[in-house]
């Protein structure tokens, strides 16, 4: 008679030797980590540990893949005691996991020809085609926060990578395991593989809930084979082969094609017909690599006529475009009608008074002289009236700009209503406004400076609206203009070179929209307060910022952190946009160095990440932490200029402070706590 123990797989027979077995669950198709091979075999690097981990514990393992969905079936259901999978929130309600010992590849796909990102901070304002799976969202929610896509979702890597090659896409982000067989087979043409070596999630084994003495015996053993070196050998052996890329089997068979035809010719033909078909093939071959270049490029042409058209029409505040010289509304996108309550024939193509009902005909007096004088208009503070009836505070910010042989107004327009009912700082800062503008009316038509931090922020938000959004929105509309042009004349190369410069700018203009909107967004973030280790959580962001990137010599170092309280998705982007500051400001220093630790003072914790980079004047440190000013130019070192906003505008959140000190040559340290003041 035998008794079944299931919590450790262990079958016990009376009157016999005890027998003990371990069943282990996987994924068929997860090459390199498990996979059923040619003989119908399982194999790969989970396998392998596996079965070392047999032997280190003098258990039998049984191995059973199949589709993933029922492993995880028969695992939830008892009938398998281990399997392997990347730890999230959904996962731990059903396994206990031991830590991880292994990271799944991630590389980025996308499509030849195309400028290859250097690190993950590259994918910013990209189409990123992703999985939409749990431990992708987890993923790109925690770690990739500071990356806002946007993010196209598939269910599958084949459809991700469709979704490249058909252009709903940039590029794709997903495991190699999925996607390097696709692109091995041909199954996908016309991508390459970029950052191949992206390590965004832990692999661990998992056992369930209620069995945590088998936990701890194999966290035991596979402490072993680390040590031993077994682990490090099987990581070796398996997860660094790098297989040819699918480009690289095109080109072979492109080869063999062209050995076989030359062979054909050579025996089928003299030499002077030889030499006379290779000359027409040559004529051939360019026209028809002519004709490419131009439908390359006339493609490119509307594609950034679309990003353009998507970039106005989808942003989220009311943006019109005015003729200077007859006041006729040339373009308006949807949210200035949904501001209004109107349709939008009832703006566009109309002249600009036919909106004083809603604005009122004095106020728009003043925005035109306040145009004509000083060429732009810096948050006006005005109340709209709806179709409605319904009164909307906002703030208007306009800008002369000259676009080929005419003038236009561009016009973005704020709607505040709900940002002053909720934040009473921001509510202070725009009556000051109110009473600023009244004021230069009464008594001179120079305005006044800013009266407090509320007005501080205010004037912040829409400066970078109103003026920062101007640059690329110039780059786009005359770059356009010189693809057209050079098309027309046949310049296919310049027009090509032309279109880059419009992809570069448009999104530019796109990241910088979606920054402003994440920053805005940060004060209606609901807090979720819980204890954050302050180490694993600084260190796990430093393997991000350092993916992909790995040549240069870097020093750094993690002190000992005490936890803090706070909520850890937005601490992440701290930690996030700090250490990625460190990376890139030492980029040009021979050995860069870092350093992360903590110190106490008046009853406050304080975290800090010190570098030894180019380092800033401090004479110019008032506007360090306003969206898009930067220390630095642009041509020195990359970079959207919102990142140190987000860092204030979070420790804020929470009630705490942040302050930085440099030096030029001689580095930076920038400190921030979570705690309040006393």
């Amino acid at each position: 008679m035998c008794a079944l123990a299931l919590a450790w797989g262990v079958v016990v027979c009376s009157g016999t030797q005890a027998q003990t077995v371990l069943r282990y669950g996987g994924d068929a198709a997860f090459a390199p980590f498990e996979s059923l091979g040619a003989s119908g075999e399982p194999e790969g690097f989970q396998i392998d540990l596996m079965r070392a981990l047999g032997r280190e514990l003098g258990l039998e393992v049984t191995i059973q893949l199949q589709s993933w969905p029922s492993t995880v079936e028969a695992f939830k259901a008892g009938r398998v005691d281990v399997i392997a999978m990347v730890q999230t929130t959904e996962r731990r309600a059903y396994a206990h996991f031991l830590k991880g010992h292994a990271a799944p590849a991630f590389a980025v796909y996308l499509p030849v020809g195309q400028a290859a990102p250097r690190a993950l901070q590259d994918l910013q304002g990209s189409r990123i085609a992703v999985l939409d799976h749990e431990p992708m969202r987890e993923s790109l929610g925690k770690w990739l926060s500071g990356i806002s896509g946007p993010y196209v979702r598939t269910p599958d890597a084949l459809s991700a990578l469709q979704s490249v090659q058909l252009g709903f896409a940039d590029m794709a982000l997903l495991p190699r395991a999925y996607a390097d067989p696709l692109m091995a087979s041909g199954e996908v043409s016309g991508l390459v593989r970029a950052l191949g070596d992206l390590r965004l999630q832990s692999y661990s084994l998992a056992v369930v809930r209620d069995n945590d003495a088998l936990r701890q015996r194999l966290q035991v053993a596979l402490d072993r084979l680390e040590s031993n070196g077994t682990l490090p050998a099987l990581r070796e052996r398996w997860l660094n082969d790098e297989p040819a890329t699918a480009e690289q089997q095109a080109m072979a068979r492109d080869l063999d094609q062209q050995r076989t035809w030359t062979w054909l010719v050579a025996l089928g033909g003299t030499s002077l017909l030889v030499l006379a078909g290779l000359g027409l093939r040559h004529r051939g071959r360019a026209v028809s690599h002519e004709r490419t270049r131009r439908e390359a490029a006339e493609r490119s042409l509307r594609r950034s006529e679309d990003l353009l058209e998507r970039t106005f029409q989808r942003n989220p505040e009311p943006m019109l475009v005015v003729d200077h010289h007859s006041g006729l509304v040339q373009d308006a996108n949807p949210a200035v009608a949904a501001l209004l309550g109107v349709a939008e024939d009832r703006v566009v193509g109309r002249p600009l008074r036919d909106l004083a009902h809603h604005i009122g005909m004095d106020t728009l007096k003043r925005m035109a002289r306040a145009i004509d004088l000083n060429g732009l208009l810096d948050a006006l503070p005005v109340s709209v009236t709806r179709a409605d009836g319904q009164q909307r505070a906002c703030l208007v910010s306009a800008d002369k700009l000259r676009v080929g042989d005419h003038t236009i107004v561009l016009c973005i327009v704020r709607d505040v209503t709900e940002r002053l009912v909720q934040d009473p700082v921001f509510r202070q800062g725009y009556q000051s406004l109110h009473e600023e503008f009244a004021q230069a009316r009464r008594d001179a038509p120079e305005t006044l400076p800013p009266t407090d931090h509320g007005e501080d922020r205010l004037r912040e938000f829409t400066r970078a609206v109103a003026h920062d959004l101007r640059a690329p929105l110039l780059a786009i509309q005359g770059f356009m203009g010189l693809m057209r042009e050079r098309l027309q004349l046949g310049h296919t190369d310049e027009a090509l070179e032309y279109s880059e410069q419009v992809d570069k700018a448009t999104r530019r203009m796109n990241a910088m929209i979606e920054a402003l909107t994440n920053l805005a967004q940060i004060d209606q973030h609901p807090l979720k307060r819980r204890s954050i280790d302050m180490r694993a959580l600084s260190e796990d962001t430093w393997t991000l910022v350092r993916s992909g990137e790995t040549a240069r010599s870097i020093e750094i170092r993690f002190d000992p952190l005490p936890p803090a309280m706070g909520d850890a998705d937005l601490v992440a982007q701290v930690w996030q946009n700090l250490l990625h500051n460190a990376w890139k400001y030492s980029a040009r220093v021979p050995v860069s160095r870092i350093r992360v630790d903590s110190f106490q003072e008046a009853g406050r914790t304080w975290y800090r990440v010190a570098d030894n980079g180019a380092g800033f004047d401090m004479a110019h440190a008032r506007a360090l932490f306003q969206p898009f000013r930067r220390m630095h130019a642009a041509s020195q070192f990359e970079g959207s200029g919102i990142g140190l906003s987000m860092v204030q505008r979070i420790v804020r959140h929470h009630g705490g402070e942040v302050r930085l000190r440099s030096q030029i040559g001689v580095g930076t340290v920038a400190e921030f706590t979570l705690d309040a003041a006393a």
